[in-house]
This record gives C-alpha cells, sequence and structure tokens, in this order.
C-alpha cells in the first residue's frame, strides 16, 4: 500500500486572514499577539466565521488538487492504479470549531473524536502515522498535529549539519531534495515523533506507520 501525505494549508491566504482579522479584534489597526477577541454576534464576528470556513474549504481543495496531480503521475509511470478517493482523511490544525456552546482553538494540534482518523506527521526521515481519535475531554477531543520543531528555520539552518541529514535520508533509501534550502525540514530540527506518538496514547491509536519513499517539499 502507497499513502500520499500532504502536508499544506490555504497557501498564505489563512495567514492573511488572521492578520487582518488581528488588526480588527485589537481596535487600533494593529496585528498585535494577545487575547483580543470578536463577538460571534458582531458583524465582523461573523465575518471572521465565514472567512475561515472558506479558508479551510479553500486549503482542501489544494490538497486535493496536488493528490490528483501525483495520483497521476504514479498512474502513468507504474501502473499504480487510481487514488482511493473514498480513503482520503482530511485534518485541519491552526483553527476553531464550535462545539457544544464552546469556540475551540486548536492551534498545534488537530481533532480527535472517538473513532475520527487523522494524520500526525513527523519529519523528512522519520514519516507520519495514520491515527483513530479516542475523544479524550482533557484534550477537548485533540492530539498533536505533528511532532513539533525544537528550534527555527533560520536557526536550523545555522545549526544544523548537511552531512548529517544527506546521510540519514541516503540510510533510508528516501528520495528527496536535500540541500541548503532544505535543511530547516531535517530531522534534527523536529522532537521525536515517536516519543511524541507514545506521549499521546490517551488521545489517539495509531494504526499505521507511513514510511517515505519520496518526499518533496514545495
Amino acid at each position: 500500500r502507497v499513502w500520499i501525505v500532504i502536508h499544506s494549508g490555504s497557501r498564505g491566504l489563512g495567514h492573511s486572514l488572521a492578520t487582518h482579522y488581528m488588526k480588527v479584534a485589537a481596535g487600533d489597526g494593529k496585528a498585535r499577539e494577545g487575547h483580543y477577541a470578536l463577538s460571534v454576534d458582531s458583524s465582523d464576528g461573523r465575518d471572521y466565521i465565514t472567512d475561515l470556513a472558506f479558508g479551510l474549504a479553500y486549503a482542501l481543495e489544494n490538497r486535493r488538487g496536488m493528490i490528483e496531480r501525483i495520483g497521476k503521475v504514479m498512474t502513468h509511470h507504474l501502473s499504480a492504479g487510481e487514488v482511493l478517493w473514498d480513503t482520503m482523511i482530511n485534518r485541519n490544525h491552526n483553527h476553531a470549531e464550535l462545539k457544544d456552546g464552546l469556540w475551540i482553538h486548536r492551534k498545534g494540534a488537530t481533532h480527535a473524536e472517538a473513532g475520527m482518523l487523522g494524520v500526525i506527521p513527523g519529519c523528512m526521515r522519520d514519516g507520519s502515522f495514520i491515527v483513530r481519535g479516542k475523544g479524550n475531554p482533557d484534550s477537548l477531543c485533540s492530539s498533536s498535529h505533528g511532532a513539533g520543531r525544537v528550534m527555527g528555520r533560520a536557526e536550523a539552518k545555522k545549526t544544523l549539519d548537511m552531512a548529517t541529514f544527506k546521510k540519514e535520508m541516503e540510510d533510508r533509501g528516501i528520495q528527496a531534495k536535500v540541500d541548503e534550502s532544505t535543511l530547516d525540514e531535517s530531522a534534527g530540527a523536529y522532537k521525536n515523533v515517536f516519543e511524541v506518538m507514545a506521549m499521546q496514547r490517551d488521545l489517539v491509536e495509531v494504526l499505521h506507520h507511513i514510511k517515505p519513499m519520496i518526499n518533496i517539499k514545495g
């Protein structure tokens, strides 16, 4: 079985929307970090909810488009058959959701209701996990959305060793663009995803560990 895993969002649209509404909520036209609220009953609040839904839908169409193109290439070169669209798992992170009268904001987290399938990515070297949510109320029915970084992109490019990055990918037979432009995505920039998964056994059940063969950073 071959999986196509896409880690891509709204291609900057979501960031632009967030910046706009941060300026609106702050009240002074500046995108300030902190706790600035919009009433869901206000015009600005309703506009934000509408635009949030649009951003999520736009991100999904981006992922569908990439999967479709990858599927065509694989079918053409490998006689791999068609993409099984009914098995597609779509999970978002960094979004807000209304549940039981409360708005849940999942920043660095993803939805993990009981029985819900999800995807938790690691790094270019270690692959991703297909999981089934356990609906743990202590985490608001959420899990981590990935391994999580231990250093920023700029720090990673200054600190990490290119020779180690190349050797790790070659030893595992992973085809990828391995150079200075992707060094910030190497394993050393991330937490150990296996440790992260072990720490959230009460949140999700692991169904599959997907090991990378080809890894493309757009």
